[in-house]
């Protein structure tokens, strides 16, 4: 996998320097945050991979830093690290820990897993512009489906969410303007509901905003700033949740912007469609796993592994709710995934993010924190409160189902 990387006919030298291990350590690290390892995680995985080279390390993660000490606390060398808060990126997170597998067992020094590593953050998406305009589209049409929308509204938040998933990747490309892509998202979701529902009435406006702007939504940050809270990695939880709600907080104060715009705009009725049929609910959930596929950078390969993992969720979920409800329900969805991802790492040798996080993306609660936003921004704290409750209840709930998988099933080490 990962010849392409490293050059195989280069000389390997006997042994590796102290600072060539300690390099690696500091890129490992590096790596592991850019594709979205928790605290918990990334300290795990050091600790292990430095155990293995006999070195002593400690490390402080944020989402915006990284401190990697290295060696006993009277001869200790320390890098600090300003990093952007990482993503998830399947395929590179599994090549990554081929590298890291590599350089353990002896097949490629120290030296030249640091430039694999090097290399590999230099690689182009496997995904283009087109590809990610329509899995944008795919998840904000899906998304419309779950929130009891009819036809009309699924096209209306496909035509959107394709129109903002543009506009989000091409202001990522600076980071002055990456700072405003939620709030303006808001403003067009708005702006762009009020006009197609114009267009073509009866329309239900809020699911389309609602749907439209749903792979923004920092659902999954939120779900692991509480994870690294639970497992005692309080900085960087706390640092994790503030920035997932002030993204909520963007989104909402965009979406009340367009709300004042619309006041002044033909009054519309917000209608909803004639809904669909239940079976409806199966070609959206294949929607979003092919969005799920484009969006976290897998490979094509992995499509029905995806799948699986999309519908373990949603259904275990579903499943979870006729037990004990609905929001307590998911921790019964997130079980099952986690459950399932740790035993697929054992099995096949890859991450199990690979299963983890296309299962618990369709669970998390940015939905509810986003009405809790907007419900404030429209001078409802009640209604703002109660939303947010609830998202943090999933949420909660969310983590308990990872936690408590990890008991019955470890995650396979990778160092």
């Amino acid at each position: 996998m990962t010849q392409g990387l490293i050059r195989v006919d280069e000389p390997k030298p006997s042994t590796d320097t102290k600072t060539d291990a300690e390099i690696f350590l500091v890129e490992c690290a590096r790596t592991l945050h850019l594709y979205g390892a928790p605290a918990h995680v990334l300290e795990a995985e050091l600790v292990r991979t430095g155990s293995r080279l006999g070195l002593a390390v400690q490390i402080f993660s944020l989402p915006t830093y990284l401190a990697i000490s290295v060696g006993p606390l009277d001869r200790q060398r320390t890098f600090h690290l300003r990093v952007d808060p990482g993503s998830i990126q399947l395929s590179s997170r599994d090549e990554m820990h081929v590298i890291q597998r590599q350089v353990l067992e002896g097949d490629i020094t120290c030296a030249q897993g640091t430039r694999a590593f090097r290399e590999l953050h230099l690689r182009p998406n496997d995904f283009g512009l087109l590809w990610q305009m329509l899995a944008y589209g795919l998840s904000a049409s899906a998304a419309a489906r779950f929130f009891t929308g009819g036809l009309r509204e699924i096209l209306a938040s496909a035509i959107l969410g394709m129109l903002i998933g543009t506009m989000v990747v091409l202001f990522n490309m600076r980071r002055d303007r990456a700072a405003v892509t939620e709030f303006i998202a808001g403003i067009i979701a708005t702006l762009g509901a009020w006009l197609l529902s114009w267009l073509f009435p009866p329309m239900g406006t809020n699911i389309v905003v609602l749907a439209s702007i749903v792979s923004l939504l920092p659902g999954y940050t939120l779900t692991t700033s509480l994870t690294e809270v639970a497992t005692r990695n309080l900085a960087s939880g706390g640092s994790r949740f503030v920035g997932a709600t002030m993204t909520l907080l963007a989104l909402g104060f965009g979406v009340a912007i367009g709300d004042k715009i619309v006041e002044h705009l033909p009054a519309i009725q917000s209608i909803v469609s004639e809904p669909l049929l239940p079976w409806t609910i199966l070609p959206a959930a294949f929607s979003i796993a092919f969005a799920m596929l484009i969006l976290l950078q897998a490979k094509i390969r992995d499509s029905f592994i995806i799948l699986c993992a999309v519908l373990l969720g949603l259904y275990g979920a579903r499943f979870g709710a006729v037990l004990v409800g609905p929001q307590l329900g998911v921790c019964i969805g997130a079980f099952l995934v986690s459950l399932t991802g740790n035993i697929f790492s054992h099995v096949t040798k890859r991450s199990p993010n690979m299963v983890i996080a296309p299962g618990l993306i369709p669970l998390v609660p940015g939905s509810l924190g986003m009405r809790g936003a907007s419900a404030l921004f429209h001078n409802d704290a009640a209604s703002g409160a109660s939303w947010a409750i609830a998202a943090l209840v999933v949420a909660g709930s969310l983590v308990a189902g990872l936690l408590a998988a990890n008991v019955f099933v470890p995650p396979r080490r990778t160092a």
